[in-house]
């Protein structure tokens, strides 16, 4: 085997797919440097750094970040991921997951970046998808999590958790059978509903902050 194939094989390993495409890993161990070619970033530049994605949306641009896995998902899958909270100077502590995103127009998401390169929030109410959202929102004793459904920024479920002990490192779980939905943090499960419209079966899985510095790491795929 040349040398150039056994670098090449080992250029891969931090993110591949089982050969049924079951299972995705990243462990975003790149040397430090731009998102590699499977991700892109709206809004606040992503960036590899100390093997983590690190995403700085607290005190550079917009404030604003989203962050785009380049494959579209099918079917009933968890998505599991570490997130370190570094900073927010307004104590939004926002992390958002973006789930089963299309553009209604037919186009993938990558074709249409440009139109959301400020990464506004608003520009991801008009596309078909699941948001769910994780903020202190400057209220240090409380978590918010919502669960909302586009277009049209639909509440589908919310609940609040206090916000003491809490840490810097959480662990994120989502989990979708048809229109069942969970999100777990830190092992508990925080939101348990049902899409009762038409779920949404395909589309893409993207990261998104705002007014907050964080990194992620170990991101886990799986078909269930």
């Amino acid at each position: 085997m040349s040398r150039f194939l056994i670098i090449g094989i080992y250029s891969l390993l931090p993110f591949y797919f089982t050969r049924s495409e079951d299972l995705v890993k990243e462990s975003f161990s790149y040397p430090d440097g731009p998102l590699p070619g499977h991700f892109w970033s709206e809004g606040c530049t992503a960036v590899i750094k100390n093997k983590r994605l690190l995403i700085d949306a607290d005190t550079t641009g917009q404030r604003a970040s989203t962050i785009w896995l380049d494959k579209e998902l099918s079917g009933n899958v968890s998505i599991e991921f570490d997130v370190y909270l570094l900073s927010s100077a307004d104590d939004a502590n926002n992390v958002n997951v973006f789930l089963m995103y299309n553009d209604p127009s037919g186009k993938l998401l990558r074709q249409t970046a440009d139109s959301r390169q400020d990464g506004l929030y608003r520009r991801y109410h008009t596309l078909n998808g699941y948001i769910f959202t994780n903020v202190t929102n400057g209220d240090t004793a409380s978590v918010r999590y919502r669960f909302r459904k586009n277009p049209g920024f639909k509440l589908v479920s919310e609940n609040f958790r206090p916000g003491a002990g809490r840490g810097r490192k959480l662990h994120v779980k989502l989990v979708k059978k048809a229109g069942h939905f969970e999100y777990w943090e830190n092992g508990k499960k925080i939101l348990d509903a049902v899409d009762t419209a038409e779920a949404y079966n395909k589309g893409f899985f993207g990261f998104r902050t705002w007014h907050t510095a964080m990194e992620i790491d170990n991101l886990l795929i799986k078909r269930i």
